[in-house]
């Protein structure tokens, strides 16, 4: 921080940038103030994505996140009870998170003044189909959330099936397995993009008005949800207005592109396991109570909101997503800190914060390349591929076995194009001596 306040215009070149970087990346995740990213693209003059970029090593292993899955309590045994299974652990201790969260309504809450935070998270698992066993994550907390005594929505819903659902429950976890189905252009989905951004504010009251029971009043809404989806579904299948309205924005993005567990014959899950999480989530049900922070944990967040506070204002695709990142900061270290029994459970201290900062700061590694996604043209969908088969390769491949990958999507043509692209981006190098294509440091960012 002393070096980073004693730069100039002059002295913040790249090669003082890259040993920032260096010497950050030593850092624990935990152990990194919030300040640190803000300061480091202040000096440098950088996006704050890219900073994230920087200091995200490349992912290979599961245990870049199970460091951050809290060390005891229930989240921690169901990460453990689904060890032996392909998903990875990330999209485990999401799907464990928003089943908790959900268990929790609007019963645990953190008074902001003008609204309240509450447990409930809006998670999008996105993956590759197929890849990364997204959908058997979902089910296997969907169905620990239900035996637990959840309300659970699930599949194809109408807005108006919806509302009479919220009529008999306000309190509800939304799951869609495939988001396309859920969310799909049909004409009797019209308004549920805008129903659901609406409910993901969690209003006290809420006029609903459908063609079978008329204006409904529900009171107290909390929706949480877990929907399941690859880039390819978004861009094709669900209507124009899911990316537009602040509805994107409020969900919590978790993308891999490939899963480090393989169990070709895997060993069924402990029984007796499952039906102790079913009754601790089931206990869950009876806690209530106000959420604080401790004077420490105040007074780090006092300094966490005001120093990320219009870093991100000129960067429109992540704008909406950062200016709702303190409330998911909040639900994160709720749902952490009262998930481990030796904790106060409405009192969260600075190490849960700390946590779920990490946590999010982990997710924000993988945004830019979805996001960049959402928006490419069919050109950039080419570049974009071409990049997804490099890293799944582990960074390089002959040019005959990556132009056969793309054959079926582009001519020869199309494909010398969009790598002379990319070379000219820096992001791969071409090695003439043995015809391979390789991700450069850039490439794997």
């Amino acid at each position: 921080m002393a070096v980073l306040q004693g730069l100039t215009h002059k002295t913040a070149t790249d090669s003082v940038y890259e040993e920032i970087i260096a010497k950050a990346i030593m850092i624990p995740p935990l152990e990194r103030p919030a300040v640190l990213f803000t300061s480091i693209a202040q000096a440098f003059s950088k996006p704050i994505h890219d900073v994230y970029r920087a200091l995200r090593k490349v992912v290979t292993a599961q245990e870049d996140f199970d460091h951050l899955v809290p060390p005891c309590g229930w989240i921690h045994d169901y990460i453990e009870w689904t060890r032996q299974t392909e998903p990875p652990t990330v999209f485990h201790y999401f799907v464990a998170a928003t089943a908790f969260g959900s268990s929790l309504g609007r019963r645990v809450a953190y008074d902001k003044g003008a609204y309240k935070v509450f447990p409930s998270l809006r998670v999008m698992l996105l993956a590759p189909s197929g890849r990364c066993r997204k959908t058997s994550a979902a089910n296997l907390g969907t169905s620990i959330y239900y035996k637990g005594g959840g309300h659970l929505v699930a599949d194809k819903v109408t807005p108006e099936a919806l509302i009479d659902s919220l009529a008999e429950s306000t309190s509800v976890l939304l799951y869609a397995p495939e988001l396309a189905a859920f969310l799909g252009k049909q004409k009797y989905q019209e308004g549920m993009v805008p129903l659901l951004t609406a409910m993901f504010d969690d209003p006290e009251e809420y006029v609903a008005k459908t063609i079978s029971r008329g204006s409904t009043v529900l009171k107290g809404v909390n929706i949480s949800a877990l929907f399941c989806s690859t880039v390819e579904w978004l861009k094709t299948s669900v209507p124009e207005d899911v990316f537009g309205g602040g509805f994107m924005s409020r969900l919590i993005f978790v993308v891999q592109e490939s899963t480090p567990r393989c169990f070709p014959t895997p060993p069924p899950l402990d029984a007796e396991v499952k039906a102790t999480l079913v009754k601790r989530l089931r206990d869950m049900r009876h806690v209530k109570g106000t959420v604080v922070l401790s004077p420490a944990a105040d007074a780090w967040h006092d300094n966490w909101y005001r120093t990320r506070r219009g870093v991100h204002a000129s960067d429109k695709q992540f704008s909406g997503y950062f200016e709702r990142k303190p409330d998911h900061l909040v639900r994160l270290a709720m749902i952490n800190t009262l998930s481990q029994p030796h904790l106060d459970p409405f009192r969260i201290e600075i190490p849960e914060l700390l946590r779920a900062d990490a946590m999010l700061t982990w997710l924000e590694g993988w945004l830019p390349n979805a996001f960049d996604q959402f928006a490419s043209s069919a050109n950039g969908e080419d570049q974009v591929r071409i990049m997804r088969h490099l890293r799944a390769s582990g960074g390089g491949m002959n040019h005959s076995a990556l132009l056969r990958k793309n054959s079926a999507r582009m001519n020869s043509e199309q494909f010398k194009r969009a790598i002379a692209t990319l070379r000219e981006a820096k992001l791969i190098e071409f090695d003439v001596v043995s015809k391979t294509y390789m991700l450069t440091p850039e490439g794997w960012n």
